[in-house]
């Protein structure tokens, strides 16, 4: 049953942004390509699809879940594209490279990736394809300005909440220091029937996730100090103080082009990855066993996918 598992098509698992992020940025730990060793399908226990030479069973799929927290279709993904590029190393003979001692079928394929890496450096990136790039997300790569704030909320969204706001207001306005009222609400909630939380902001830009109400106020705000009236939100009212506007910042090409030259060079080596693996699948090694595949997604009590 294909279909279970979106078929054939190659998807971008788990483990292959894993591989473009990690194995192929050059990185060193126990994260890295994880192969399992290529069996004769005829002793591997519960096959659910063969591959090449190999085949991948339900242990190895139930273990992949367990490991990494994934739904039985990515496991299995994972788990088939590890082998189709272990093979791919054993038919360019990277395993005969004694040199780089890659004895085992992890070394085989981060040395195989690791020749993509230096076939797609940065450096190698063409410039019209860099220039092209920058002028395409000009404004992205562009410095917001950013305002930092603090603020007192009344959580109550309600005419008494404004009220209360309306009262924190005029307490602010008449301390010699707004920030020692601050601190006071930060430091022990006074006596009230409605909540009022302190709460210290970081600077944000008018992108930030934050609602619109506030992003209004915050930004049409001409200096900093105390805003003129309460915000409300969803959360209730805000009594807002803008403590420091930080100047947005224009960029040149020559500015981001050694970002946006790794950027596309590591692209490339992942287009190169997904590429390979789906040459293989193309070659017909990969062959589901209906049976086997039906078993797996009939088991319960598997693991569920991680939260993220």
């Amino acid at each position: 049953n294909l279909s279970a598992l979106g078929g054939p098509v190659l998807r971008p698992t788990k483990w292959l942004l894993i591989v473009a992020a990690f194995a192929l940025g050059g990185c060193d730990g126990d994260t890295a390509v994880r192969t399992t060793p290529s069996a004769d399908s005829r002793v591997v226990s519960n096959p659910i699809a063969r591959v090449g030479e190999g085949a991948i069973g339900t242990a190895q799929v139930v273990a992949r879940m367990q490991r990494d927290g994934s739904t039985r279709e990515d496991a299995l993904r994972s788990l088939i594209d590890e082998e189709l590029l272990v093979q791919e190393a054993r038919r360019r003979g990277i395993d005969r490279n004694a040199e780089l001692a890659r004895a085992t079928d992890r070394s085989m394929v981060r040395a195989m990736l690791e020749d993509f890496e230096q076939a797609l450096t940065p450096a190698l990136v063409p410039p019209d394809e860099v220039r092209a790039d920058f002028e395409a997300n000009e404004e992205k790569y562009q410095v917001l300005e950013r305002r930092r704030s603090w603020h007192l909320l009344v959580k109550d969204s309600s005419p008494q909440g404004r009220v209360t706001a309306g009262e924190l207001l005029a307490e602010l306005r008449e301390a010699d220091d707004p920030r020692s009222v601050f601190e006071r609400y930060a430091s022990e909630q006074p006596p009230r029937e409605i909540v009022v939380v302190a709460e210290e902001l970081p600077p944000i830009s008018r992108n930030a996730r934050f609602e619109q109400a506030f992003k209004d106020a915050l930004f049409e705000a001409d200096a900093t100090g105390l805003l003129r009236a309460p915000v409300q939100t969803s959360y209730g009212w805000h009594v807002v103080f803008l403590e420091e506007i930080i100047p947005g910042e224009t960029r040149t090409l020559d500015d981001v082009e050694v970002e946006i030259r790794e950027r596309l060079s590591q692209k490339k080596r992942f287009e190169k990855l997904v590429g390979t693996v789906r040459t293989l699948e193309a070659q017909g090694l990969v062959q589901y066993d209906d049976a086997g595949v039906e078993r797996l997604m009939s088991m319960s009590g598997l693991p569920t996918r991680a939260q993220p």
